[in-house]
Protein backbone atom coordinates (compact mmCIF):
# COMPACT_ATOMS: atom_id res chain seq x y z
CA UNK A 1 0.00 0.00 0.00
CA UNK A 2 1.30 3.78 -0.82
CA UNK A 3 0.19 6.17 1.48
CA UNK A 4 0.15 9.76 0.14
CA UNK A 5 0.06 13.18 2.28
CA UNK A 6 -1.02 16.30 1.19
CA UNK A 7 0.50 18.16 -1.44
CA UNK A 8 1.24 14.79 -3.49
CA UNK A 9 2.43 16.71 -6.98
CA UNK A 10 2.74 20.08 -8.99
CA UNK A 11 1.83 20.76 -12.48
CA UNK A 12 5.74 21.88 -13.35
CA UNK A 13 7.26 18.60 -11.87
CA UNK A 14 4.81 16.46 -14.08
CA UNK A 15 5.77 18.37 -16.79
CA UNK A 16 9.44 17.82 -16.22
CA UNK A 17 8.65 13.97 -15.63
CA UNK A 18 7.03 13.33 -18.49
CA UNK A 19 9.96 15.61 -20.34
CA UNK A 20 12.50 13.55 -18.80
CA UNK A 21 10.92 10.35 -20.19
CA UNK A 22 10.72 11.08 -23.50
CA UNK A 23 13.88 12.46 -23.92
CA UNK A 24 15.29 9.23 -22.34
CA UNK A 25 13.30 7.42 -24.54
CA UNK A 26 15.17 9.24 -27.90
CA UNK A 27 18.16 8.84 -26.00
CA UNK A 28 17.58 5.18 -25.58
CA UNK A 29 16.54 5.15 -29.38
CA UNK A 30 19.51 6.96 -30.80
CA UNK A 31 21.97 4.64 -29.05
CA UNK A 32 20.18 1.82 -30.39
CA UNK A 33 20.61 3.00 -33.95
CA UNK A 34 16.29 2.92 -33.65
CA UNK A 35 14.75 4.86 -36.56
CA UNK A 36 12.19 7.76 -35.16
CA UNK A 37 9.51 5.17 -35.90
CA UNK A 38 11.24 2.55 -33.68
CA UNK A 39 9.85 1.56 -29.76
CA UNK A 40 11.32 4.05 -28.10
CA UNK A 41 10.35 6.96 -30.16
CA UNK A 42 6.52 5.59 -29.78
CA UNK A 43 6.48 5.40 -26.08
CA UNK A 44 7.89 8.95 -25.93
CA UNK A 45 5.07 9.77 -28.37
CA UNK A 46 3.00 8.01 -26.24
CA UNK A 47 4.09 9.66 -22.72
CA UNK A 48 3.49 13.11 -24.41
CA UNK A 49 0.16 12.10 -25.28
CA UNK A 50 -0.88 10.84 -21.70
CA UNK A 51 0.30 14.46 -20.14
CA UNK A 52 -3.11 16.41 -19.25
CA UNK A 53 -2.54 19.80 -20.11
CA UNK A 54 -4.48 22.63 -18.79
CA UNK A 55 -7.00 24.56 -20.72
CA UNK A 56 -6.28 28.21 -20.78
CA UNK A 57 -9.47 28.67 -19.27
CA UNK A 58 -10.36 28.04 -15.36
CA UNK A 59 -11.01 24.90 -13.99
CA UNK A 60 -14.24 26.43 -12.91
CA UNK A 61 -15.38 28.13 -15.92
CA UNK A 62 -14.47 24.28 -17.43
CA UNK A 63 -16.75 22.55 -14.90
CA UNK A 64 -19.87 25.31 -15.63
CA UNK A 65 -19.95 24.54 -19.43
CA UNK A 66 -18.70 20.50 -19.16
CA UNK A 67 -21.39 18.21 -19.84
CA UNK A 68 -23.12 15.93 -16.29
CA UNK A 69 -21.27 18.14 -13.93
CA UNK A 70 -23.58 21.19 -13.88
CA UNK A 71 -24.39 19.99 -10.45
CA UNK A 72 -21.33 19.90 -9.14
CA UNK A 73 -20.22 23.33 -10.44
CA UNK A 74 -23.71 25.20 -9.58
CA UNK A 75 -22.38 23.64 -5.31
CA UNK A 76 -18.78 24.77 -5.87
CA UNK A 77 -20.18 28.81 -6.17
CA UNK A 78 -22.84 27.84 -3.74
CA UNK A 79 -20.53 27.02 -1.09
CA UNK A 80 -17.57 29.28 -2.30
CA UNK A 81 -15.32 26.16 -2.68
CA UNK A 82 -14.62 27.24 -6.51
CA UNK A 83 -12.45 29.99 -5.41
CA UNK A 84 -9.89 27.49 -4.37
CA UNK A 85 -8.99 26.80 -7.71
CA UNK A 86 -8.03 29.86 -8.96
CA UNK A 87 -5.86 30.61 -5.81
CA UNK A 88 -2.12 30.00 -5.42
CA UNK A 89 -2.64 25.87 -4.31
CA UNK A 90 -3.29 23.20 -6.53
CA UNK A 91 -6.34 20.85 -5.88
CA UNK A 92 -8.08 17.33 -7.50
CA UNK A 93 -11.93 17.48 -7.43
CA UNK A 94 -13.06 14.02 -7.66
CA UNK A 95 -16.48 15.22 -9.24
CA UNK A 96 -19.35 13.69 -9.04
CA UNK A 97 -21.48 13.24 -12.33
CA UNK A 98 -25.48 15.00 -12.17
CA UNK A 99 -26.90 11.59 -12.70
CA UNK A 100 -24.82 10.78 -9.45
CA UNK A 101 -27.24 13.93 -7.54
CA UNK A 102 -30.26 12.79 -9.59
CA UNK A 103 -30.26 9.09 -8.26
CA UNK A 104 -30.31 10.48 -4.48
CA UNK A 105 -33.92 11.23 -5.31
CA UNK A 106 -35.31 13.13 -2.32
CA UNK A 107 -32.44 13.75 -0.55
CA UNK A 108 -30.54 14.70 -3.84
CA UNK A 109 -32.65 17.70 -4.05
CA UNK A 110 -32.62 18.71 -0.67
CA UNK A 111 -28.66 18.61 -0.94
CA UNK A 112 -28.77 20.87 -3.84
CA UNK A 113 -30.85 23.07 -3.33
CA UNK A 114 -28.63 25.50 -1.57
CA UNK A 115 -30.39 25.54 1.53
CA UNK A 116 -27.84 24.01 3.60
CA UNK A 117 -24.41 24.80 1.87
CA UNK A 118 -22.80 23.54 4.87
CA UNK A 119 -23.62 20.13 4.59
CA UNK A 120 -22.71 20.21 0.98
CA UNK A 121 -19.45 21.96 1.36
CA UNK A 122 -18.45 19.13 3.76
CA UNK A 123 -19.44 16.86 1.01
CA UNK A 124 -17.76 18.23 -1.73
CA UNK A 125 -14.38 18.22 0.59
CA UNK A 126 -14.97 14.92 0.53
CA UNK A 127 -14.19 14.56 -2.71
CA UNK A 128 -11.37 17.08 -2.93
CA UNK A 129 -7.46 16.51 -2.63
CA UNK A 130 -4.89 18.10 -1.91
CA UNK A 131 -2.04 18.69 -5.08
CA UNK A 132 -2.36 18.16 -8.79
CA UNK A 133 -3.32 14.59 -9.19
CA UNK A 134 -4.42 12.58 -12.73
CA UNK A 135 -6.18 9.54 -12.87
CA UNK A 136 -2.54 8.62 -14.57
CA UNK A 137 -0.60 9.24 -11.62
CA UNK A 138 -3.12 7.91 -9.48
CA UNK A 139 -3.26 4.33 -11.65
CA UNK A 140 0.28 4.43 -11.96
CA UNK A 141 0.54 4.58 -7.85
CA UNK A 142 -1.42 1.71 -7.80
CA UNK A 143 0.11 -0.18 -10.02
CA UNK A 144 3.84 0.21 -8.23
CA UNK A 145 1.76 -0.72 -4.52
CA UNK A 146 2.66 -3.91 -3.38
CA UNK A 147 -1.14 -4.67 -2.20
CA UNK A 148 -2.76 -2.72 -4.98
CA UNK A 149 -4.65 0.33 -3.45
CA UNK A 150 -3.11 3.62 -2.53
CA UNK A 151 -4.30 6.25 0.53
CA UNK A 152 -5.13 9.80 0.04
CA UNK A 153 -6.65 12.45 2.79
CA UNK A 154 -9.50 14.09 1.66
CA UNK A 155 -9.75 17.56 2.44
CA UNK A 156 -12.38 16.33 4.90
CA UNK A 157 -9.51 14.95 6.87
CA UNK A 158 -10.73 11.37 5.86
CA UNK A 159 -8.76 9.05 4.22
CA UNK A 160 -9.54 7.29 0.48
CA UNK A 161 -8.40 4.17 -0.67
CA UNK A 162 -8.04 4.07 -4.83
CA UNK A 163 -7.95 0.32 -6.04
CA UNK A 164 -7.91 -0.89 -9.86
CA UNK A 165 -9.39 -3.21 -11.60
CA UNK A 166 -8.89 -3.81 -15.26
CA UNK A 167 -8.75 -0.10 -16.45
CA UNK A 168 -11.49 0.47 -14.07
CA UNK A 169 -10.48 2.86 -11.02
CA UNK A 170 -12.32 2.86 -8.06
CA UNK A 171 -12.14 5.42 -4.74
CA UNK A 172 -13.51 4.51 -1.16
CA UNK A 173 -14.25 6.57 1.86
CA UNK A 174 -13.91 5.44 5.43
CA UNK A 175 -17.83 4.40 5.56
CA UNK A 176 -17.52 2.39 2.59
CA UNK A 177 -18.97 4.48 -0.07
CA UNK A 178 -17.62 3.75 -3.87
CA UNK A 179 -16.63 5.59 -6.49
CA UNK A 180 -15.98 4.50 -9.92
CA UNK A 181 -13.59 7.38 -12.40
CA UNK A 182 -15.92 7.90 -15.20
CA UNK A 183 -14.94 9.96 -18.32
CA UNK A 184 -11.70 12.53 -19.15
CA UNK A 185 -10.72 14.66 -16.79
CA UNK A 186 -10.58 18.32 -16.92
CA UNK A 187 -7.34 20.83 -15.71
CA UNK A 188 -7.13 24.47 -15.53
CA UNK A 189 -4.39 26.23 -13.75
CA UNK A 190 -3.13 24.08 -11.64
CA UNK A 191 -6.21 22.05 -10.50
CA UNK A 192 -7.57 18.80 -11.89
CA UNK A 193 -11.48 18.00 -12.24
CA UNK A 194 -11.89 14.22 -12.39
CA UNK A 195 -15.19 12.88 -13.03
CA UNK A 196 -16.49 10.28 -10.63
CA UNK A 197 -20.45 7.83 -10.88
CA UNK A 198 -21.03 7.58 -6.94
CA UNK A 199 -20.61 10.01 -3.72
CA UNK A 200 -17.84 9.14 -1.45
CA UNK A 201 -20.26 9.70 1.53
CA UNK A 202 -24.02 8.11 2.50
CA UNK A 203 -26.41 10.92 2.07
CA UNK A 204 -29.42 8.96 2.40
Amino acid sequence: MLTFSKGLRTLPVRRAGLVLAAASAMALAACSGKTPSGDASTGAAQASADLLVPEKTSLEDQLANADGLQTVAQALKDTGLASVFSGKGSYTLLAPEDATFADLGDAGKSLTDGSDNAAMAALLKQHMLTGYVTPQDIGAAIEASKDGEVKMPSLSGDELTFTKSGDTITVASPDGAKATFDGAALAGGESVAIPVSGLLRDVS
